[in-house]
């Protein structure tokens, strides 16, 4: 057996009592040390993150942005990169890149508490946006009112329910979530999505107002620009029995297009709102072919009870209290197993909930990673032979690292420079080297 070279490989601690290496957050002068920095490091992506930080913990939005969109051009795999470039694209008060950034990390490798903080900030920015949305359209109605809407969009509003049992009254949601999920299974048909209706309803106050006439969902489209708007009521007819009547709205005419109507007892909810959809569709002029009308006839569930839970989950989700709506929806998997939707939501605001509320700078904190530092080669290190791989070490305390390590050695003028470059310390003399390990490898 014949022994290798030995291996050196050297653990640096920027201080003694550090649990975490992180920059300090520069002052605006620093900026154009930064940016030598930057120049310096075009093309080492680790180095690059910690530019980007520091120029995004100086608040230089526009120049983390900048940096973080060159370390993914140089490492398009980047979870951190995407995440920060979501951070700065956020202080600079764009939401809508902000989203894509985030959703670009979605796709990423990451731990499963990076994703669950990702998609909780994911879901609030998403929340603000549409909101924001809502009042923006609202403060610009009358040039909205005349800007052509998009050809072939329909916005479903939440159902009316008109009855005196409250445990119904969720179906308001429930409904315009089965409406939506059945028409978008049409080609031709563009759905916007429940969320961003749920939200222009709620800035209108038209949730649980009883409003269904004709020029309300005019009115919703224009701020929507959807072409046509679905709105529909719910009546109680007997104790057991329920009535359902939709129409789709012209936006620009603010017309009836298409009216559809069915009775049943409440048992069969989940035919009638089929006979709804297909009865509407058909009168707009709509020819499904043989397998978008098997789609639409899909049920997500036949159990009445869980499909109630669900549209309460719904509820509570448009709230943001995703705990409740986790709950709820883990009700409605209860009773049948085979709801996708309700287990698929479940597990999702199962994790939302577990995340808390993520602010920008908790998720900034949860990304950061450990500083690496890769100093040059040298020949002996506390007159030990081999070569120089190098990492930094993070988070261990000096009495263990020393037990681990065994004893502490110096660290040679060159790589203190380095490293304290690289760790963005002043002072040099503060950093040491707790130790080296001899890596032995033998070869048969």
């Amino acid at each position: 057996m014949r022994v290798i070279g030995p291996i050196v490989v050297l653990m640096g601690l920027a201080s003694a009592c550090a649990q975490t290496v992180r920059a300090p957050a520069p002052s605006p002068a620093d900026t154009t040390a930064l940016e030598a920095r930057r120049a310096r490091s075009a093309n080492d992506p680790d180095r690059l993150l910690d530019i980007g930080t520091a120029f995004y913990r100086a608040k230089a939005y526009t120049r983390a942005r900048d940096v973080f969109a060159a370390v993914l051009a140089l490492r398009p795999g980047s979870f951190r990169a995407a995440v920060q470039l979501g951070l700065a694209n956020e202080g600079l008060g764009d939401q809508n890149a902000a989203l894509d950034a985030y959703r670009r990390a979605q796709r990423m490798k990451a731990s499963g508490q990076e994703r669950r903080d990702l998609e909780r900030r994911l879901v609030e920015l998403t929340r603000a946006r549409l909101a924001a949305e809502a009042r923006r359209a609202v403060a610009e109605e009358r040039t909205l009112a005349a800007t052509p809407t998009v050809p072939n969009t329909i916005a479903v509003l939440p159902w009316s329910y008109f009855g005196a049992n409250a445990d119904l009254k969720p179906l308001e949601t429930g409904l315009a979530y089965l409406v939506v999920t059945d028409l978008s299974k049409v080609s031709r048909l563009t759905l916007l999505e429940r969320e961003r209706v749920q939200a222009l309803a709620e800035e209108l106050k038209l949730v649980g107002a009883g409003r269904v006439e004709p020029a309300t969902a005019a009115r919703s489209g224009h701020l929507l620009r959807a072409a046509r708007v679905v709105q529909g009521a719910i009546r109680e007819t007997t104790r057991d029995a329920l009535r359902l009547d939709a129409n789709v709205v012209s936006t620009q005419t603010a017309q009836i297009e298409a009216s559809g109507s069915a009775d049943d007892r409440l048992a069969q909810l989940f035919t009638m709102e089929k006979t709804i959809v297909f009865g509407l569709l058909d009168r707009m002029g709509v020819v499904l072919s043989p397998a978008e009308r098997r789609a639409i006839a899909e049920r997500p569930t036949a159990d009445l009870q869980a499909f109630l839970a669900f549209s309460r989950g719904l509820e509570a989700e448009d709230r943001g209290d995703f705990s409740e709506a986790a709950r709820l929806f883990r009700q409605a998997v209860s009773r049948d197993p085979a709801f996708r939707p309700a287990s698929d939501r479940a597990d999702r605001n199962t994790d939302l909930s577990a995340a808390g509320q993520v602010t920008t700078g908790e998720l900034l904190s949860a990304v950061q990673q450990p500083v690496t530092v890769s100093p040059p080669s040298v020949g002996d290190v506390a007159g030990t032979p081999g070569s120089v791989l190098a990492a930094g070490l993070q988070g261990v305390a000096p009495s263990s690292a020393s037990r681990l390590l065994g004893p502490v050695v110096g660290l040679p003028p060159i790589l203190r420079s380095r490293l304290a470059e690289a760790l963005n310390q002043d002072d040099a003399s503060k950093l040491g080297l707790l130790g080296v390990i001899l890596v032995i490898i033998p070869r048969p």
